[in-house]
């Protein structure tokens, strides 16, 4: 028996999300060698164009057992090798990638029409990069990452209120680096493939064909990447 949700849903139209600048269309010929260099360039212009938080993406890990996780978190920092997060070793998510040290990222900018998918191995990053990381999060966020009750049952609100107290106390803001969460962790997805995919340029000479979409994957060699476009 159908129900109310399936007729809603199919009433829905699927989303085909059209670049806003032409100009911006993604051109294999001319695309940088580095996706990380690529990846740069594509945050940059979301940002430019008001994509609401463009630095969030989805994470997607698998437990011990081989079952899978998702979920929305903020990309801390990328380099030439990795993209960085952060979660407490406490945590689902800190257990799974410590565990199991294999990640997705997705990055969607529905108003340029891109995404770009990240899958690699996990690392923890070392000591000094996981502090000066944990240094520059808000008060707030420093004094969660002490109490690390991430994800707990929660059944007291009351109780999470005076678990904080007053988070300028907990985090001693006169000694800026001084305190650190033992488990909160920077963690580095290692990209050993990337995928840029850009929406179809939309119909300029009116013939009403069907657009393509175009991607473009990037997979780790050892002199480097190579390049290769998929079928749509």
């Amino acid at each position: 028996m159908r129900s109310e949700l399936s007729r809603f849903l199919e009433g829905l139209s699927w989303p085909r999300p059209q670049p806003v600048e032409p100009a911006a269309v993604l051109d294999p010929e001319t695309a940088p060698s580095d996706p990380v260099v690529l990846f740069e360039q594509w945050l940059r212009a979301a940002v430019a164009a008001g994509v609401p938080a463009a630095h969030v993406m989805t994470l997607a890990t698998v437990d011990v057992a081989g079952r899978p996780d998702a979920r929305v978190t903020v990309l801390e920092d990328v380099d030439d090798h990795a993209f960085w997060l952060s979660a407490s070793e406490t945590s689902p998510k800190g257990k799974q990638l410590g565990r199991v040290p294999v990640a997705a990222l997705v990055f969607h900018w529905p108003q340029l029409g891109r995404q770009v998918r990240v899958r690699g191995t996990v690392r923890a990053a070392d000591e000094a990069r996981t502090a000066a990381a944990f240094a520059r999060l808000s008060l707030s966020a420093r004094a969660e990452a002490l109490v690390d009750r991430q994800s707990r049952p929660l059944h007291d609100e009351a109780w999470l209120s005076d678990a904080l107290g007053d988070p300028a106390d907990l985090v001693h803001l006169e000694e800026p680096g001084a305190v650190s969460a033992p488990t909160w962790r920077l963690w580095g997805v290692d990209a050993g493939r990337m995928e840029f995919f850009q929406a179809g340029p939309g119909d300029p000479d009116g013939t009403g064909d069907e657009d393509h979409h175009l991607r473009l994957r990037y997979s780790r060699a050892d002199d480097g990447w190579e390049t290769v476009l998929l079928r749509p």
